[in-house]
């Protein structure tokens, strides 16, 4: 028998699909019943729910360290460090992920060779699936916790606690930084979106009259050239 005889072919069982392979899950899901913070209820009305959890969490976290750990430790270089933890923490969040999946904008600045700073602001070109919810969340979460450490700095420089400026220096130098990055960022945001309306507003507008001018013109000239001379109705005059 040759070689060739022994030759066998195999089946198996295997089924090839012509399906697009699935995507990873996300790491927030769109929908808000699919995360653990939806599905027991909080922020209901929002987009994303974990985000919303996390853009305030580590916010109430510092303020509460530095008011209330005094009630349990003495140690200041603790209680420093983790409200410093705290307040980084957030700051990348805020940055990075909440401001981005909440009102759909980004920002961020580098120094050039010359030295001089410069700001880069993006917005999302497509805002409908932002919810007012996470709007609102967003920005009274950008500011209520900015205006409380500016209040908190003035009680330590009256009471004379001038430690705890450390504290309240690094939140408010970070704090401050999203507050004028996203600040800029929506004011620049909202110019280019009117300058868009208003110019394209306009260029159809002249698009419409110019040729709506030259259609008129146009079929004027051929009218008169081609349509053969009637006779005036009553009321009317020929010109």
């Amino acid at each position: 028998m040759s070689r060739k005889d022994d030759l066998q072919f195999l089946t198996t069982d295997l089924e090839y699909s012509d399906e697009t392979p699935q995507q990873a899950a996300p790491l927030f899901p769109d929908e808000a019943d699919d995360t653990l913070v939806g599905k027991l209820g909080l922020f209901k009305g929002s987009r994303h729910p974990g985000v919303a959890l996390f853009h305030v969490l580590f916010k109430s976290l510092a303020l509460a360290t530095y008011l209330f750990a005094g009630l349990f430790t003495s140690n200041f270089v603790l209680v420093c460090v983790v409200c410093i933890l705290l307040l980084a923490f957030d700051f990348w969040t805020v940055k990075n992920v909440s401001g981005r999946l909440l009102v759909g904008l980004r920002w961020w600045n580098y120094v050039k060779e010359d030295g001089a700073t410069e700001w880069v602001f993006e917005a999302a070109e497509d805002k409908s699936d932002i919810r007012p919810l996470d709007e609102r969340l967003f920005w009274w979460g950008l500011y209520v916790p900015a205006g409380a450490w500016a209040f908190l700095l003035v009680t330590a420089v009256i009471s004379l606690k001038l430690q705890w400026l450390i504290v309240v220096g690094a939140a408010l130098a970070l704090s401050g930084a999203n507050v004028v990055g996203y600040t800029k960022c929506s004011k620049e945001a909202q110019a280019r979106l009117e300058g868009l309306s208003s110019g394209g507003a306009a260029s159809m507008l002249g698009g419409m009259m110019s040729s709506g001018l030259a259609s008129n013109m146009l079929g004027g000239l051929m009218g008169r050239a081609n349509a053969p001379a009637a006779a005036p109705q009553d009321g009317f005059a020929a010109v």
